[in-house]
């Protein structure tokens, strides 16, 4: 079974019904949906969540997320020690939330699901593209 991690903006899109950035993306989130695949989902992209939405920057707030983990496809990451000594090699990606996310795939050893242009420039990280 395939395992992606996600980025904040690809996880809400998808939660908002809206395309994930391009159809690989999109049925790598739709997979996971029929069991097929499995999604990560990083600490930090469930506080950027939170963040956001008390912004009101989106609509999808972090009780909602909290639904994905009632299928085993969709499974939450800690943020650990050995992920911060993974982002602390990671020397393409300045901003920390976005080098954490990346640290999150790069320790895991996954393709990340994203669209910021900083992280798909990364040599440190697999897209799925």
């Amino acid at each position: 079974m395939d395992s992606f991690v996600t980025d904040t903006q690809a996880l809400v899109k998808f939660m908002m019904g809206k395309k994930v950035i391009n159809n690989r993306s999109h049925q790598a989130f739709q997979s996971a949906d029929k069991g097929e695949a499995t999604i990560i989902i990083p600490a930090i992209v469930l506080m950027e969540v939170l963040y956001l939405f008390e912004k009101n920057r989106i609509d999808i707030s972090l009780l909602q997320t909290e639904e994905l983990f009632k299928s085993q496809n969709y499974q939450f990451e800690p943020l650990s020690f050995e992920i911060l000594k993974t982002a602390s090699e990671i020397n393409d990606i300045p901003e920390l939330h976005d080098r954490l996310i990346a640290a999150t795939a790069r320790y895991l050893d996954l393709p990340i699901i994203t669209n910021d242009p900083v992280i798909l420039d990364s040599r440190f990280v697999e897209v799925l593209e």
